[in-house]
Order: structure tokens, then C-alpha cells, then sequence
């Protein structure tokens, strides 16, 4: 089918794989953007929020403005010159990205950085490639009578691609490249498919930037820095891993946070405070034999129980596939039958087995990012079925016991408190109250003998609990009882995200911008002066159709 429009032959194939591919794009960018922010802003409401609403917003006034500028002398060089100005722009974002987010994180690190961040990377490509949708309706149409028709397809056109897009996205690219990369591909796509609507000259610019794009000197900062020697890098369906060496030690991060640590000559020793806090389970109830961890990361606490109880059966749920890999290949966790590792949501788990646990210890929480579904009034009465009568549960959380960072900690406490008999509370910073800290919460399904732990004498830990013992009882009446119905965790949250947090030393990986190398400078360089002859170029074929068009008016 060939359409004629304003002197020009339009094949509407032609408008079919454009607007179908930049459907897929937006969505693609969309998903895969989630990897750019994540590290900095957490896998929160607020990230997504942010991401959808920009996206949305660019869309919306690219469907606007598109259509406006479709009824001015229409054509198929400004069509593909839209979607190929979009694909510059994408190109660009891995190298502005890092600056981006660096600048806004260096200001402040709430939920507002995130939206500033997000718009400033995403609306301008949304905005463009929203444009492509009014106007190819525009081209598409040659009658009255077949608008609907022709709407119809191109809008199911578009849509059928972001629903490729998307799957794509999910499933066939971030598991298996790098973000950047993915980015590049999705930017040079749009000029690829551009070139049905333009002449030589661009097909020459989409080679240069391609050369420049994929070449390996070409490589660009993310927002995690190394600063010890980086073993192994993932981004897994869940986070982006990094496994490092620095100090005689070796380090699991998640998103640039600390969530395990070995010392590779002892790898059953417990060397990130908090976690010496796990073995109060075995003081309060001595006569343990089954243990349940929810969150696995580098398997600390599980390797350092079955080395410490020969005898107890340990169970293991971690969500991350990737983090069970990691810790198998780098962290020393062995066949054992002891142990037994379960991959799937620790909701699910809990709700599907029959097991009881005499202790239960709750490690799946980051200051960046708190699973709401694990905080709440159901999950805590779930807990509570999956003990033995006298069974402990052991929480870390990340907060402080007053304070404006306080108020998440407290609202589990009073949420816990609600479940169980009696809930202690351990800071891991001794006196310090105002720090944000890993906060220890210890209950119990009966009411716990709290005169064991000042008995028990023996045992390594027993002083330090001691003196950074706070109490069973913390200021309740300005906080929420968090259920599944409400549970504004990002929000309580949020204080805690800008503050500096108080456990061992974070050195080895940073959440900041790495910075930009000579050739990748040089390639900002060479990208802008592409962008500088692109637009040129564009604006002398513009001005040479309108006087054509003058011409044949006149």
C-alpha cells in the first residue's frame, strides 16, 4: 500500500516498523533506566513512580505537540527526522547519566532527587518518540473515511511494540547485557530505522556513531565506584551485584550496599557487627535444632551456625537467584546436609511450608529499600505460626531509636508488638541513639527469660548485647501499625536515605559517580559534534524543502 501525500510516496510498511520499533524503544528505556537509578535511589515506589510519571508525561506532550506539528506540511523527512533525533539523544544518556544522578545525588538523596534525575534523563527521548504516533497517523492518512482504520493500526502498531519492548527488555536483555550497552543498541536502533526516511548523508552519521558508541575505549562511568578489586559484577533479575576484594576481605554488594562480608581465611566468622547479633537465638533458646534465614546474601549467618551447632538443620530463602550463584562461586558455601537453600519470596515460602523453626532471623532489609510485605501485621502473625513454642525471631533493620531516623524502626517495633509478648531492642553503636545503625529486634513466640542472656557468662558476645541493650519498650503513639492494606515504608523510609549510616567500613564500593575517562570524554566530544552536523544538516534540508514548496505554490 502506497500512500500519496504532499508530493511524497509513503509506503505504510514503511510507518508500520517505525512506529512499531519506537513503541518498543520507550518501554525498553523505560525498564532498563530502572538499572541507572536503582543503585543510587533504591528499587522503591518513589524510582518507579518517577519512572513511569516522567515517561507518561513525555509521551502525553509529544502526542500534543506531534500532532500539531503533523498538520504543517507534513513529510517523511521530518517524521524520520524526529525518531532519529530521539536515538542521538538516547545515545547520550550512559554518558550523562552518571553526571546527571551525581549532581542531583550530591544535593540531597530523598525522593525528589529520583523524580529530578528521572526527568532530566527521560522526558525529552519520551517526548520525541511520543511524537511519532500523532504524525504517522497523519502520513498514514490519505481520506477521511479510512482515519479510524489506519489510527487503529498504527495505535495497535505502537502498542504491540512496547508490549515486545518490554518482554525484550525483561527477558532478553538486562539478564544478559550490560545496561549501557542496552542502551546504546536501543539508541542506534532509532537511527537505523530512521534511515527509511532519509538520504545518504545521516546513514553516514549512524556508522560514525556506532564506531564511536561500541568501541571498547568508549566505556563510561556508572554510579558505583570500586575502589578494592572488583571479582565479580552481575546485574541480576533483582539488583546490580558486585562482588570485591579490598583488605583481606571479601565484600557483597547490592545496589553499592554492604550485605556481606568474608574473611577469606575464615569463612565461618561472623566479621560485620550486626550479624554477631544472629547467635542471640541460641542464648535465649539453647536446645535450638532448626534455624530459618529470610534473605541469604553472601550466607554469613548460615555458615557461621553450622559451624557453631554441629547439630541444627539450617534453611535458607533469598529471592535472587544470582546472589545464590555468587555466594556458592565466591563465598564459600558448600554441599552441605544441613543446609538446605530455597530460591523463591520469603512470603511465599512461609506461606507454603509446614515447617516450624525454633529460630527465625530476618536479614532481607537495606537503608535504600525495605520489601513492605515483610513488615507487616500479616507477616509478623505468619512468623509467628512458623515457630516452635519457645522459638525466637531475630530482625535487623537499618534506622535509629530516635529521632526523625527513627520512625520506620519504631513502626515495626509497634507493629511487632502487637504479635508477640515482649520485644527487645539492641542498637549495634553502643550509647550512640541519633546514628543510623543496624537496629536488632529480639521476640519470641512465649515471653522470653532476658535474665539467660546476663547468666550466660561464656558466651563471646555476651557483654556486647549487654551494654547495647535498649529495652522492650520505645515511644509507639506517633507511629503506624503497618499492614498489608497500609505500609508507607518508602515514605518512613526516607529520612534514613540522607543520612550517612554507621557500620563497618563502606570503602570498597561506593554510590557515586565514577569519572568519565579521557576516551570517553573524547567521545562526549566527538558525539556533540555529530549532533552539531545532525542538526545542521536537518536545518538546511528544511529550509530547502520549504522553498521548494514555495516554489511549487507559486
Amino acid at each position: 500500500m502506497i500512500l500519496e501525500l504532499n508530493h511524497l510516496r509513503v509506503k505504510f510498511w514503511h510507518l508500520a516498523v517505525l512506529v512499531f520499533v519506537c513503541g518498543a524503544s520507550v518501554m525498553a528505556l523505560e525498564i532498563v533506566s530502572s538499572r541507572i537509578l536503582t543503585p543510587v535511589f533504591g528499587s522503591t515506589t518513589y524510582t518507579w513512580g518517577s519512572l513511569i510519571g516522567v515517561i507518561l508525561t513525555g509521551l502525553s506532550l509529544g502526542y500534543f505537540y506531534g500532532g500539531r506539528v503533523s498538520d504543517k506540511n507534513p513529510n517523511i523527512f521530518k517524521f524520520s527526522s524526529i525518531i532519529f533525533s530521539a536515538g542521538l539523544y538516547v545515545v547520550f544518556i550512559p554518558f550523562v547519566a552518571p553526571l546527571v544522578i551525581g549532581f542531583y545525588n550530591s544535593i540531597s538523596q530523598d525522593s525528589l532527587m529520583v523524580l529530578l534525575s528521572t526527568f532530566t534523563l527521560l522526558t525529552v527521548p519520551s517526548f520525541l518518540l511520543g511524537m511519532v504516533s500523532p504524525y504517522s497517523v497523519k502520513l498514514g492518512t490519505t481520506m477521511l473515511s479510512r482515519v479510524g482504520s489506519v489510527t487503529g493500526t498504527l495505535y495497535f502498531l505502537s502498542t504491540a511494540g512496547s508490549i515486545v519492548g518490554t518482554f525484550l527488555a525483561v527477558f532478553g536483555l538486562i539478564p544478559f547485557f550490560e545496561v549501557n550497552q542496552i542502551i546504546f543498541s536501543l539508541g542506534v536502533s532509532l537511527l537505523l530505522v530512521s534511515l527509511i526516511g532519509l538520504s545518504k548523508f545521516p546513514k553516514l552519521l549512524v556508522v560514525l556513531v556506532g564506531i564511536l558508541v561500541f568501541l571498547p575505549t568508549s566505556v563510561v562511568g556508572g554510579t558505583i565506584s570500586h575502589a578494592g578489586s572488583l571479582v565479580y559484577e552481575k546485574e541480576t533479575p533483582y539488583s546490580h551485584l558486585d562482588v570485591v576484594d579490598s583488605n583481606q576481605m571479601r565484600s557483597m554488594y547490592l545496589n553499592g550496599l554492604l550485605h556481606s562480608r568474608m574473611d577469606p581465611d575464615q569463612p565461618e566468622e561472623l566479621v560485620v557487627e550486626y550479624t554477631k547479633y544472629f547467635h542471640m537465638g541460641g542464648i535465649f533458646n539453647p536446645n535450638i535444632q532448626k534455624v530459618l534465614f529470610i534473605g541469604g546474601g553472601g550466607f554469613s549467618g548460615p555458615k557461621s551456625f553450622l559451624a557453631s551447632y554441629p547439630s541444627v538443620q539450617i534453611d535458607v530463602v533469598e529471592i535472587d537467584p544470582d546472589v545464590i550463584s555468587a555466594a556458592k562461586a565466591y563465598f564459600n558455601v558448600n554441599e552441605n546436609p544441613r543446609l538446605r537453600i530455597f530460591n523463591e519470596d520469603a512470603r511465599t515460602f512461609l506461606a507454603d511450608t509446614d515447617e516450624k523453626y525454633d529460630v527465625i532471623i530476618l536479614d532481607a532489609f537495606s537503608k535504600y529499600y525495605v520489601p513492605f510485605h515483610l513488615m507487616t501485621l500479616e507477616y509478623f502473625e505468619l512468623l509467628k505460626n512458623r515457630l516452635e513454642p519457645d522459638g525466637i525471631i531475630i530482625s535487623n533493620l537499618i534506622g535509629t531509636t530516635e529521632g526523625n531516623t527513627s520512625t520506620l524502626v519504631r513502626s515495626v517495633y509497634k507493629t511487632m508488638d502487637q504479635v508477640f509478648p515482649t520485644v527487645y531492642v539492641f542498637k549495634t553503636k553502643g550509647n550512640d541513639s541519633i546514628s543510623v545503625q543496624n537496629i536488632m529486634f529480639v521476640t519470641s513466640r512465649s515471653d522470653l527469660d532476658f535474665a539467660s542472656l546476663e547468666r550466660n557468662t561464656n558466651f563471646v558476645y555476651r557483654d556486647k548485647y549487654l551494654e547495647n541493650y535498649v529495652g522492650s519498650q520505645m515511644k509507639t503513639d506517633d507511629v503506624y501499625v503497618l499492614t498489608d492494606q497500609f505500609a508507607p515504608v518508602e515514605y518512613l523510609l526516607n529520612p534514613i536515605t540522607n543520612e550517612p549510616i554507621d557500620v563497618v567500613d563502606e570503602r570498597d564500593v561506593t554510590r557515586t559517580v565514577m569519572p568519565i575517562t579521557t576516551s570517553a570524554f573524547a567521545t562526549i566530544l566527538l558525539l556533540l559534534l555529530l549532533v552539531a552536523v545532525w542538526f545542521a544538516y536537518f536545518k538546511i534540508k528544511l529550509n530547502k524543502s520549504e522553498k521548494l514548496q514555495i516554489k511549487d505554490l507559486n
